[in-house]
Parts: C-alpha cells; structure tokens; sequence
C-alpha cells in the first residue's frame, strides 16, 4: 500500500495538475466553494449589525448593512423587514411599504411584516387597507411561549387590538364585537398591559 503522504505527491505530480491554468481554475472553485459555505454566516452577521444600528436609530447604517445581506441572500426576510425599518424611521413610507410586501411575498406568514405595513395603513386612516394584514395575524394565532421569549412582543395581542379599532372606524361593530371577544377569551384574566402597542423595530 502507498503511504498517503505519497499518494498526494503523486496526485500533484500529475502533468495536468502542474499546469498554471489548472492550479488557478481549482483555487477559483475552492474560494467560490468557501465563500459559498460561509455565506449564511456572513449574512447572519450583517443582519446583526443592521439590528443594533436599528437599535440606536443609525438608520442610514442600518439600511447599508441589510443591502448587503439582500445581496448575498434576497430571501432573508430579517433583512427585508429591517430595511423597511429602516426606510419608515427616515420617512419614506413608499419604499417602507414596497419593501416589507417583499418580504411577505417571500413569507406569506411574516408576522412582523405585515403588521408594520398594517400600522402604517392604520396611521394614514387607511383602516381599510389595514384590516386584511391584521387579519392575516389573527388566523396565525398567538405565538408560542418560545417565540415570545426571542421577542416578548405579541404580534397577535397588537393585532387584535387594532382589529377592533378598524371595525369600529370603519363602522363594522359586529366584527369589532368578535374581536373583543376573541381578546377576552385569549387573555382573560390578564391586565391589559398599555405598552401593547409601542412598536417594537423591525426584526
């Protein structure tokens, strides 16, 4: 049996192994295969910084830092539902828009992304146009105790609550009236924490 150490050195002795040409075509697939391997790490971590910047109002940063992750990975909806943070905390409720309905249209069931464009609709009057995003929340449910040790916010709670106030602006009292129901049977016996609805930064 050849030792291994041989075996490598008969490997590379090979002649169209030795040429230049073959030797810069394999570290080109090797780097395109690291870079590859590494790139949800590389996503995850720019997704972190655009999350602090978000955290102390570094909007401009933020959103910087989240092209990035789009770049590498355009259906990570983290990325998405933070620039659309990003854009509606500098004004541009267009792109806010525009961008947190791409991230739904990634994942129907983003919870985060619908609800912003939801509170956004809501603050324009648009209750209308609110309602079905509330709704969506509604039919996913509460979230889990697990989910809401990650982000205490209760997407669900705010989105019930809101509910109700959309029935009632747009005069539809027996939907509001089933709303107000559902948060009685879901939360009964729990004081109404008033900090409900301060909104958490997308995430």
């Amino acid at each position: 049996m050849m030792p291994e150490d041989e075996k490598l050195e008969s490997m590379l002795a090979d002649p169209w192994l030795a040429k230049p040409g073959t030797r810069w075509s394999l570290s080109v697939v090797f780097v395109i295969l690291a870079l590859f391997a590494l790139k949800p790490v590389i996503v995850n971590c720019l997704v972190s910084r655009a999350e602090a910047y978000s955290s102390y109002n570094m909007f401009n940063n933020a959103e910087r830092e989240c092209q990035k992750a789009i770049f590498l990975d355009g259906d990570n909806t983290r990325a998405w539902n933070l620039l659309g943070n990003a854009y509606k905390s500098r004004g541009d409720i267009a792109n806010a828009i525009n961008t947190y309905l791409k991230a739904i249209n990634i994942n129907p069931a983003n919870r985060v992304a619908h609800f912003m464009v939801a509170m956004i609709y809501t603050l324009d009057k648009n209750y209308n146009g609110a309602i079905p995003h509330f709704e969506l929340i509604r039919i996913l449910g509460p979230e889990s105790p697990r989910a809401l040790a990650c982000d205490p916010f209760s997407y669900y709670h705010a989105s019930l609550e809101m509910l109700s106030l959309c029935y009632e602006k747009t005069g539809r009292t027996d939907r509001m009236n089933d709303i107000v129901k559902d948060l009685a049977r879901t939360y009964s016996g729990r004081q109404k924490n008033e900090d409900t609805l301060q909104l958490p930064y997308a995430k």
